[in-house]
């Protein structure tokens, strides 16, 4: 036997033997949930800060070969079987299928979920505080772009909390029936890859008519309708509507990244690091933001995102939305918030959840 062969049968019996943990993994998983219906403790089965000490555990332990990333992946997919097994988690994204949205969803909770895709950010929001699905992805930031002034607006009246964040890097695809890019009379796709590519745009296809579409899956399925048209869009929806991939990563800039929102009527459980959202309103005086900001910096409290709004039926007033380190039970982030509810003429907690990087 050659050594390439006695290497090919080492890694047999060691799958042989993942197969058998794996299903042991899941019968144990089981028993768990049967006894916690036994005792009546159950209120759904899904435990994302026991998924996150799992994934904090192993990534201590890890040496490699395999990176951090990688095993946080295997692991999700594994979750996310394992919960399946049970009852699987109903994801509402802002759809329709192979959109960014939804590959957020599939990225942060496996691919064995079920999937409920909306036709706007405002039915992801409806869809969880309902009950039809468990949790809600919506995006809020481009790094391009910036913020995503919808999602923020649902806040304001939405109950829901923020448990969590993921970021997924975009890469934005020219894709059409025809090859040749001189053939392409109309570019279909979403306002924001548009905005996103328009540098590209402007030099290569100058002239060519923009078309906007209500997402990068529709823009996909438009170009398959017209020879002579094209849409910008992921790499997946060239494979699910049967497009040829002209031209690859259009986005002005490489580093293009997108933030999404995991919303829930659950709060998360208190991580290693963590961030915190609220949106406030403030008397519109002199100096009245600025003594605002100020409470964070006097207790060391770093912002990482502040965004105003203007409020609805209300001119020339406006909301704030903050994002920044720590977590509401944190003895300096609770001095904070006490102020800011005595000074602020509304306030509201969306959420604290892991900073994005920590398991």
């Amino acid at each position: 036997m050659s050594q390439l062969d006695d290497l090919r049968q080492q890694i047999d019996k060691i799958d042989d033997q993942l197969l058998k943990l794996i299903s042991r993994r899941g019968l144990l998983a089981q028993k768990i949930g049967d006894e916690k219906s036994r005792q009546g403790k159950i209120k759904h089965f899904h435990v994302p800060h026991r998924e996150r000490a799992i994934l904090e555990r192993l990534k201590d332990q890890n040496n490699g070969p395999f990176p951090d990333p990688s095993i946080e992946f295997i692991f999700r997919e594994l979750f996310s079987a394992t919960l399946a097994l049970e009852k699987p988690l109903k994801i509402a994204f802002l759809g329709p299928k192979t959109t960014f949205s939804h590959q957020a969803a599939v990225r942060h909770f496996g691919h064995s979920c079920t999937f409920n895709p909306c036709g706007n950010i405002e039915a992801v929001f409806s869809e969880v505080e309902l009950g039809n699905s468990d949790y809600g992805v919506v995006p809020v930031e481009n790094s391009i772009e910036g913020v995503i002034n919808l999602t923020l607006d649902c806040f304001v009246d939405s109950p829901l909390h923020i448990c969590n964040e993921t970021r997924l890097p975009i890469g934005l695809f020219l894709l059409s029936n025809a090859s040749d890019r001189k053939k392409i009379q109309k570019i279909y796709s979403h306002p924001q890859p548009l905005a996103q590519c328009r540098n590209w745009l402007n030099r290569n296809l100058p002239g060519v008519e923009q078309v906007p579409a209500s997402s990068t899956a529709q823009a996909a399925e438009l170009a398959k309708q017209n020879k002579n048209a094209a849409a910008i869009a992921g790499e997946l929806a060239a494979e699910v509507y049967g497009l040829k991939i002209v031209e690859k990563n259009i986005q002005d800039r490489a580093e293009n990244h997108t933030r999404f929102l995991i919303i829930s009527k659950d709060r998360a459980k208190k991580a290693k690091r963590n961030k915190t959202s609220v949106m406030f309103s403030i008397a519109d005086e002199a100096g009245s933001l600025l003594k605002t900001l100020q409470l964070f910096a006097r207790n060391k409290i770093n912002l990482s995102k502040i965004q105003s709004r203007p409020l609805r039926n209300r001119p020339w007033e406006y909301l704030f939305y903050v994002d920044f380190m720590g977590h509401i039970e944190d003895k300096s982030v609770e001095r904070v918030l006490k102020t800011l509810g005595k000074q602020a003429l509304f306030l509201r907690v969306l959420g604290s959840y892991p900073e994005k990087g920590q398991a």
